[in-house]
């Protein structure tokens, strides 16, 4: 799978760990390199979506369609799939958001 990065800023954390770990735990920072890795290796979001890691879940509230995966229990790993309702299986880019503590309608940015 394709990946994007709504920023530079973002692309310079996700293509620099070491220089992610600065900022997050290193637990954190494990469990981001994994997500990655495997979103890399899927085909398309869908076959990503079938393997059920992360617990993944979809976000509501937002123009876009976002997902978020689970890094810690209350950081979660933000995405956009390049994608609509109807192409969202077969959607072979997405685009990170970054990692925010998720909790409702609260967001708390970690890296933004």
């Amino acid at each position: 799978m394709n990946i994007t990065y709504v920023n530079s800023k973002i692309e310079k954390y996700f293509t620099d760990y070491q220089k992610m770990q600065r900022k997050l735990p290193v637990e954190w920072v494990k469990a981001i390199k994994k997500h990655m890795d495997r979103l890399e290796a899927a085909e398309c979001f869908g076959d990503f979506l079938k393997l059920g890691l992360g617990k993944t879940e979809r976000l509501t509230g937002y123009t876009n369609i976002r997902y978020s995966l689970h890094i810690a229990p209350h950081a979660r790993l933000i995405l956009e799939p390049n994608a609509d309702e109807d192409t969202i299986l077969i959607c072979s880019e997405i685009e990170v958001e970054g990692v925010s503590d998720y909790h409702g309608s609260k967001e708390n940015w970690y890296i933004m």
